[in-house]
């Protein structure tokens, strides 16, 4: 396309056609929908595993373990079923780092709507999961399916 800018100069502006062939708002909507479920999948198994171990060892090092093996699970559920992705060596390093985003912008929301804000800590976690599984999905994303990681 072709415009002339303010001071009367010819700006031409190209465009790439493949995007025009992304996949569109459907596509995501059914991509977080997957995603949900992969969630819910994910915590479900977590919490099998953490009461399992917890009957064998303290319960704190069972829901380490059970916290590190959930984010296995969530890669490779995430990878397979909500993104249909390859999995990679790149991006198996990489996606704990969501998590690790995801811990961060926790603590923060709950720091300012608990300390700064004067909410209860029940409802500022409620807060917390409403804003952070869609920044966990958009994250998670970017880590999968990045034209890099392929």
């Amino acid at each position: 396309m072709v415009f002339q800018d303010p001071a009367g100069r010819r700006v031409e502006l190209a465009y790439d056609e493949t995007l025009l062939r992304e996949p569109g708002l459907k596509s995501s909507r059914l991509e977080f929908i997957r995603f949900l479920i992969a969630g819910g999948v994910n915590t479900g198994l977590t919490l099998l595993l953490f009461d399992g171990l917890r009957r064998l060892i303290p319960y704190l090092a069972a829901y380490t373990i059970a916290y590190a093996a959930g984010i296995g699970i969530s890669y490779l559920l995430n990878a397979a079923f909500v993104f249909r992705q390859r999995k990679s060596m790149r991006t198996a390093a990489l996606f704990p780092l969501v998590y690790v985003a995801q811990y961060l912008l926790g603590m923060l929301l709950m720091w300012l709507l608990v300390e700064r804000a004067g909410f209860g800590p029940t409802f500022a976690a409620v807060v917390v999961v409403v804003v952070s599984v869609p920044v966990t999905f958009v994250l998670s994303r970017i880590v999968l399916t990045s034209s890099e990681s392929r």
